[in-house]
């Protein structure tokens, strides 16, 4: 076999795998090395070694470096731990029941695969979130809750998720308070937005978007408007608080990954609003 030339990060590596393992039932760890060593090769990730040496190779075999086989085996731990796959061929065979024999989980056969990304592919995830906002702080606290989801660091995520949600809806009352076109009313809105309370702040937003903006906006960005900006807005302030304060309150993982696969979509939201209010005085 020949050795590819290889350049990318773990969480590359990661996704890699995981699009692998979603057109896979099971298999062995070992085999995944194979696996990788071919994508990255279709994908013109890596360049293939055979290229130019005159030769036709009719099934050609590659071989990662040991970096990366090293990190296969960190990412089967991680899956396991996060209940995506499972030691073992799953078939009830005692010569087959743990590694480098792997299978995927009911659970793990739920997520992998399905759209829109998934907070189990950091990748596509981030993507997506970029092609939305291009803002550092949420992208930081984003990627932050995403590792802290996959390690099962519940607190931890939901907490930096908070973050990244109320960094969103600042964003958004800077844009209302630029659109404003009445002084005076400018004013008063910033005096009243002036405080480190995010629920202050938003609940003043909330009354100049009742008041003011609703009745002008076109139909598709009020549509489900109040679901993202009322209820989910308050949904994740209220686990960012119990999470960040001595509650004894710990969100449970679907509810996180549901606020997470929900996410894009409430920034996108917050996002067609600032930029209608950019372009319109109220």
């Amino acid at each position: 076999m020949t050795q590819v030339s290889l350049d990318i990060s773990y969480e590359q590596t990661r996704t890699l795998i995981l699009e692998n393992l979603e057109s896979s039932s099971g298999g062995q760890t070992t085999i995944l090395y194979g696996n990788l060593a071919q994508s990255v090769v279709s994908k013109g990730i890596a360049p293939d070694p055979h290229a130019g040496d005159g030769t036709r190779h009719m099934n050609p075999q590659y071989e990662l470096p040991q970096k990366y086989k090293a990190w296969i085996e960190d990412i089967i731990w991680d899956l396991i731990i996060e209940g995506i796959i499972r030691p073992g061929r799953g078939i009830g065979n005692a010569n087959e029941n743990s590694l480098p024999w792997y299978h995927i989980s009911e659970y793990g056969r739920s997520k992998l695969g399905s759209q829109p990304p998934e907070p189990y592919d950091p990748d596509k995830y981030l993507a997506r979130v970029k092609a939305i906002s291009n803002d550092h702080v949420i992208l930081a606290y984003l990627e932050e809750s995403l590792k802290a989801f996959r390690i099962h660091c519940l607190l931890s995520s939901v907490i930096t998720l908070g973050c990244a949600s109320e960094k969103a809806i600042l964003l958004l009352i800077d844009a209302c308070e630029n659109s404003i076109s009445n002084p005076t009313d400018k004013a008063d809105f910033k005096k009243k937005t002036d405080t480190i309370s995010i629920k202050r702040k938003h609940d003043e937003f909330q009354n100049i978007l009742r008041t003011k903006i609703n009745q002008t906006l076109p139909s598709d960005i009020k549509e489900n408007l109040d679901n993202y900006l009322t209820g989910l807005f308050s949904i994740i302030r209220s686990h960012r608080n119990d999470a960040g304060h001595p509650s004894g309150r710990v969100i449970e993982r679907e509810h996180l990954y549901a606020l997470l696969v929900t996410f894009p979509a409430y920034l996108e939201k917050i996002y067609s609003l600032i930029d209608w209010l950019s372009n319109n005085h109220i």
